[in-house]
C-alpha cells in the first residue's frame, strides 16, 4: 500500500510537562501521512503514552499540564477542541480492553458511540457490520463483552472505535496484555485495516516482531526526547543505539544484520538494502551464503561424556491434581495434573491464557484448594500447612505487583513480612537493605511505593519475596507490560536467587526468548492438562504439539531447525548460540 501525501499528523517542536514540572516530551517533531502506519518504540516512561494523549485529547483534557509547540490532527489542536470533537477524528484503543467496554453486548458497544453523535440507525449498523466483518466477529453480535477471551476483547474495543469513523486511530501497547493467540487475533486485524488505507495509524508497543511487515515509520523516544526516526530498515539496523534506548531488535532483522554485513547500503545509514521477513527467507539466504562460502558453518565439538547427576530431592509436587472454578457452568482449570519439581531446578510455564497456568501456581502456595488430589512440599500436603509456613517457603510474586504493596514505604514494604515471622530487629534490618540492594531500590527505600514506576513496584514485590528467603520463587507474568530492559532485569533477579542462593524459580510467561535464555525446563499447558514437560530445548522441537497452545519456538530456534542440513546443531535456542554457528567470512577483497 502506497502512503498518501496528504498530511493528517504534524507535531512541531512540541515539549510536554505533567504537573509537578515533569517533562515527559522534549522538542518532538513527527509528520505522519494518510494511510501511514507509524510506531513508536521505547522503554517504559520514554513517552509513548503521553504523545497518544496529545494526539487524542486526552491530555490536557484529562490529564494537565504544559505544552510548547504546535500539534495538528487531521486539520485541529486537540489542545483547543474538546474531547467529544477530538473523538469524531482520532479514536484511542488502551492497554487494557476492559476499560474500554461497558455495554452489555457487543452490538450495543459499537453502537454506543457513533448514536452518542446522533448518526441515524441506519448508518450505525452499517458501520458496526463493516466493523465487526475487519475484526472476524461476525456473529457475535449478541454476546456478552465479559464472557469474550483477551483477544475478543481487544478487537471489540477495536471495532468499537472504528465505527465512529475518524481518520487516525491510536493504539496504545494494544496487544501488551494478551497471551499469543490474542496477540495474532489483534495484530491479523490490524494488519487488514492497514491494508484498506484510509487510516493514519500510530502504534506503541515493545513487541518489535509484530510491528516489522506494517510499519512505514519508526520512531525511537528516550526520556521523552526523539533517540531514532525514519523507515523501519534504517532504525533497525541501529542495534546498538536501538539498546541504549531499552528497544530489542527484531530478531529477524538482527540476523541479517550480523549474518550479512556487507549487504548494508552503502549510503551512510548502516541500513541494509532487503530485509526479510519471515524465517524461510532468511533461512533461504543463509543457504546460498554457505554455498558461496561467506558464511561458514561450525558447530561445536560434540560434549565429553559424563555420568548424569544424582537427581535433586523434590520440592513441590502435585498428585492427581483437579481444581475446579465454581460456575455456572463450573470451569475445570486444571484436570488430573502429575508433576514434580526438584530443589535447584529453574523452570519455565506456558500456555494460553486459561490453560491453568496461574491456577498451578497458586495451588502450589495454597491460595486454591483443589476438588481432587494434592500439592505436596518436600513430602508435606500443603493444605495441613499454614499461610505463614507456605509463605516462609515458597513465594509468589503476582502478575500485578499492586496486589501485594499496602506499606507507605518501600522499606517497610520489604520488612512486613519479616515481622509478621518474629525475625529479630537487626536481622530485618540486614534482609531489607540486601533485598533493596539485590533488585537495585536502595535508593528509593523511603519512598512510597506507588510514587515507583510499574516496573520497579515489580522489582519492589520481589525484593518483599525474597527477604522471606524462600526455597522457591515463582513469578507469575513477570514481563506483562514490561519494556525490553525491564523484563530481562526481573528475569536477571529470578537468576541470582536460582545461582546465588541454590533456589527453585518458576516463572508462568509467553516469553519465549526469556524461557529460552534461562530456564533448564519447560512445562506446557494446554486445557488445563499439561501438554509437554522437559528440557527447554527439547520441548521446543516439538513444533506440532506446541501449535495446538499457540506456542512459537524462539526465532534462533527455528532458524536451527532450517538449517539443520547444513550441520547446524538442534537445541539452540538463542541467538548468541546461532552465531557462535554461523560465521560471516569476508569476500575477496573485503574487510571484515
Amino acid at each position: 500500500m502506497s502512503v498518501n501525501d496528504e498530511v493528517v499528523i504534524s507535531l512541531q517542536d512540541v515539549t510536554f510537562r505533567y504537573e509537578g514540572d515533569i517533562v515527559a516530551l522534549r522538542d518532538l517533531n513527527l509528520t505522519a501521512h494518510k494511510g501511514e502506519f507509524v510506531v513508536v518504540l521505547g522503554a517504559n516512561g520514554a513517552g509513548k503514552s503521553t504523545l497518544c494523549y496529545l494526539l487524542s485529547g486526552i491530555v490536557p483534557h484529562i490529564y494537565g499540564g504544559r505544552r510548547t509547540g504546535l500539534v495538528d490532527v487531521v486539520g485541529i489542536d486537540p489542545w483547543d477542541e474538546p474531547l467529544p470533537t477530538t473523538a469524531q477524528h482520532c479514536g484511542v484503543l488502551m492497554q487494557d480492553p476492559e476499560v474500554q467496554l461497558f455495554m452489555p453486548t457487543i452490538l450495543t458497544e459499537l453502537a454506543f458511540g457513533p448514536s452518542n453523535f446522533g448518526v441515524p440507525r441506519e448508518e450505525i449498523l452499517r458501520r458496526s457490520k463493516a466493523a465487526l466483518e475487519l475484526v472476524r466477529l461476525t456473529g457475535m453480535e449478541e454476546h456478552n463483552p465479559r464472557d469474550l477471551s483477551g483477544g475478543q476483547k481487544q478487537r471489540t474495543a477495536l471495532a468499537s472505535v472504528l465505527t465512529m469513523n475518524g481518520q487516525v486511530l491510536v493504539l496504545d501497547e494494544p496487544t501488551s496484555q494478551l497471551d499469543p493467540i490474542g496477540r495474532w487475533e489483534v495484530v491479523e486485524a490490524i494488519q487488514r485495516l492497514k491494508q484498506q488505507g484510509n487510516l493514519t495509524i500510530i502504534m506503541t508497543t515493545h513487541e518489535t516482531e509484530e510491528i516489522l511487515g506494517l510499519a512505514d515509520q519508526v520512531l525511537v523516544l528516550e526520556q521523552g526526547a526523539v533517540a531514532l526516526q525514519g523507515p523501519p530498515g534504517a532504525v533497525f539496523s541501529q542495534i546498538e543505539r536501538l539498546e541504549q534506548a531499552g528497544v530489542k531488535c527484531p530478531s529477524l532483522t538482527l540476523v541479517q544484520n550480523k549474518l550479512f554485513p556487507s549487504a548494508h547500503a552503502a549510503n551512510g545509514t548502516g541500513a541494509p538494502e532487503t530485509v526479510e521477513r519471515s524465517v524461510a527467507a532468511v533461512a533461504a539466504r543463509v543457504r546460498e551464503a554457505v554455498a558461496e562460502g561467506t558464511i561458514v558453518v561450525s558447530p561445536p565439538p560434540p560434549p565429553a561424556a559424563s555420568s548424569a547427576p544424582a537427581p535433586a530431592p523434590l520440592i513441590l509436587e502435585a498428585r492427581g491434581l483437579t481444581v475446579e472454578y465454581p460456575g455456572p457452568p463450573p470451569l475445570a482449570a486444571l484436570q488430573a495434573v502429575d508433576v514434580q519439581i526438584r530443589a535447584g531446578e529453574f523452570i519455565g510455564i506456558v500456555g494460553q491464557n486459561g490453560s491453568g497456568k496461574s491456577t498451578l501456581v497458586k495451588s502450589f502456595v495454597g491460595l486454591l484448594r483443589p476438588k481432587k488430589g494434592e500439592v505436596l512440599f518436600r513430602g508435606s500436603n500443603v493444605a495441613k500447612l499454614s499461610i505463614g509456613e507456605i509463605a516462609r517457603r515458597v513465594g509468589l510474586v503476582l502478575q500485578n505487583p499492586d496486589y501485594q504493596l499496602f506499606t507507605p514505604s518501600c522499606r517497610e514494604e520489604v520488612a512486613f513480612g519479616l515481622k509478621n515471622m518474629k525475625i529479630p530487629k537487626d536481622e530485618i534490618a540486614a534482609r531489607v537493605e540486601e533485598a533493596l540492594r539485590l533488585v537495585g531500590l536502595t535508593e528509593q527505600a523511603d519512598l512510597f511505593p506507588f510514587r515507583l514506576s510499574f516496573g520497579d513496584r515489580r522489582k519492589l514485590a520481589v525484593a518483599a519475596t525474597i527477604a522471606l528467603e524462600p526455597e522457591v520463587l515463582i513469578m507469575d507474568e513477570p514481563t506483562t507490560a514490561q519494556d525490553h530492559r525491564g523484563r530481562y532485569q526481573l528475569a536477571d533477579l529470578a537468576k541470582r536467587f536460582h545461582e546465588e542462593r541454590q533456589g527453585t524459580v518458576l516463572m508462568v510467561t509467553h516469553d519465549v526468548d526469556l524461557i529460552a535464555r534461562y530456564a533448564q525446563r519447560l512445562i506446557v499447558l494446554h486445557s488445563g492438562r499439561i501438554l509437554l514437560d522437559g528440557p527447554t530445548a527439547e520441548v521446543f522441537a516439538h513444533v506440532e504439539e506446541l501449535r495446538q497452545s499457540f506456542v512459537v519456538p524462539p526465532i534462533a530456534t527455528q532458524l536451527a531447525a532450517e538449517l539443520a542440513p547444513l550441520g547446524v546443531p538442534p537445541g539452540i535456542m538463542t541467538l548468541d548460540a546461532l552465531f557462535q554457528v554461523l560465521k560471516p567470512q569476508a569476500r575477496p577483497g573485503e574487510v571484515n
